[in-house]
């Protein structure tokens, strides 16, 4: 959920579309995010089967990936208590076209674009994503498979989440619970932090 609650492109675009096609855009948003994501997750796992087993690779993959999941589990959860980090829904009661092929094309390429323009995507795979990814090798590409169903279902429930409120026009989602999830999953992340660097630690010694 970390790196889905994190406004950025995806919440933008998600928010755009969902206002032009309705509720359903984010689901198709959120399928080529999960498109560009497999792909990813597929030559990480390709590289890493045979580069994970060597000690010191596991030693420093552990300990700079905690010390970033660290550094970003702190910057969540100090934009929140400050109200850094807002979320911005100006659904209202905007009516909304229907869903046509061309539509669910442009949402379903909208995922990929903007995820693939998106440093912060782009740096959490490179130091998180590639600790997930060497945890879930350990039980094989069933252990990856069920890795990438939690991540990509984390996706699906926000993004549609968001289509939903934005295009009916309804809070249910406001300031505060949206703040009080951020410090709980920066929290979270600061404690995954700990653990990773300590599985590092243990490489080492």
């Amino acid at each position: 959920m970390s790196g889905a609650l994190m406004p950025g492109p995806m919440l933008a675009v998600t928010i755009k579309e969902s206002l032009e096609q309705g509720w359903p855009a984010g689901f198709f948003i959120t399928t080529g995010h999960a498109a560009a994501e497999i792909a990813l997750l597929c030559l990480f796992a390709l590289g890493l089967g045979t580069v994970i087993k060597v000690q010191w690779v596991t030693a420093v993959v552990g300990i700079i990936g905690g010390l970033v999941l660290f550094i970003m589990g702190l910057d969540m959860l100090m934009g929140a208590i400050r109200n850094r980090v807002g979320l911005d829904l100006n659904g209202g009661d905007k009516p909304t076209g229907q869903v046509t092929a061309k539509s669910i094309g442009r949402a379903v390429g909208a995922g990929v674009i903007v995820s693939a323009a998106n440093p912060y995507w782009i740096i959490w795979w490179l130091t998180i994503g590639v600790m997930y990814v060497a945890e879930a090798l350990k039980y094989g590409w069933l252990g990856l498979g069920f890795f990438y169903t939690g991540h990509i279902l984390a996706d699906y429930v926000w993004y549609v989440l968001i289509a939903v409120i934005t295009a009916t026009g309804k809070k249910f989602l406001t300031a505060a619970i949206y703040k009080w999830i951020l410090v709980g999953c920066g929290a979270l992340m600061m404690i995954l932090a700990l653990y990773f660097s300590l599985q590092g630690m243990r490489a080492i010694i």
